[in-house]
């Protein structure tokens, strides 16, 4: 029997129900805050994007602006294989703990794990390991960063929704993140596989949103300058953004790949849905492109 990781946080970050769920999603992209319409896959999509930036919270309040990352890669056309790096919030495991094998479940189904391309990771870099327990959470919760990415792919491409190589990533450490997108670059270029890879990371916690804003638009332009060691510098400057540290490997793997520039696609917080603006949460998208 396949190894199923089955949905942990469906009925908190977003609906239960498969026909609620497929409302939800509508409603991110058609909301004021998103795309402002339903997404159209391009079969004759360039794939210029080589990574993308999305952030992760409730999707009453970040599905808004994750829906317009999803949105540019539905233009884009429908790679094979996305590749997910996420914090691990609650259970710390490898430094890039890979799910390797079987497949994640969601209210809209199954998508299956790239076994191949995750085991060529963990057998690339002592820094990779199958670690499975940090994609589980802990401490009463359930690790919600990558699944709640999942069900926006699988509404955008349905039955072609691409395999996956889930990443829960428990390092801090400049140089080690790095090469941890250096080494996926290469394992990917012997591959020679068509690969999105996602930044699953909302910006600053629990800051006035005008802060949020400043701070944030500052990381989101180092980010789009694909430059590393300047995401690392504003994260270091402004800690609340820790989760953005997931961020460098995907840049450093998108420059290993090709990526070029990078663009903002939106920006908001959640003080813009509750009315609140004196504490918010930050959430961009951007994407990071090849010529």
């Amino acid at each position: 029997m396949a190894m199923v990781r089955h949905p942990l946080v469906a009925g908190m970050f977003y609906p239960h129900h498969p026909h609620a769920l497929q409302q939800q999603l509508e409603w991110c992209f058609r909301h004021k805050l998103g795309y402002g319409a339903l997404p159209k896959v391009n079969e004759q999509g360039r794939r210029r994007i080589v990574g993308l930036v999305v952030p992760h919270a409730g999707y009453i309040y970040s599905g808004m602006t994750a829906s317009r990352a999803y949105a540019a890669l539905a233009d884009d056309g429908i790679p094979q294989v996305a590749i997910l790096f996420a914090p691990a919030h609650y259970r710390p495991g490898a430094p890039f703990a890979v799910w390797t094998k079987g497949a994640w479940e969601t209210p809209l189904g199954q998508v299956k794990v790239a076994e191949e391309l995750a085991q060529a990771l963990v057998a690339a870099d002592e820094g990779y390991a199958e670690d499975f327990n940090p994609h589980l959470g802990g401490f009463g919760h359930g690790e919600h960063s990558i699944e709640v990415q999942l069900p926006f792919l699988q509404f955008i491409f349905g039955d072609r929704t691409p395999a996956i190589v889930p990443i829960a990533v428990s390092c801090h450490e400049l140089d080690e993140l790095k090469r941890a997108g250096q080494v996926l670059a290469e394992v990917v270029r012997q591959q020679n596989g068509d690969v999105v890879l996602i930044a699953s990371c909302d910006f600053t916690h629990y800051e006035p949103h005008v802060v949020a804003e400043r701070h944030d638009r500052e990381t989101l332009e180092r980010l789009t300058a694909l430059d590393a060691d300047g995401v690392w510098d504003c994260v270091r400057r402004y800690p609340s953004q820790s989760d953005v540290l997931v961020a460098i490997p995907v840049v450093e793997a998108a420059k290993g790949l090709g990526a070029t520039e990078g663009i903002i696609l939106g920006y908001s917080t959640s003080g813009q849905v509750t009315g609140d603006l004196s504490e918010v949460v930050g959430y961009g998208a951007a994407a990071l492109l090849r010529p």
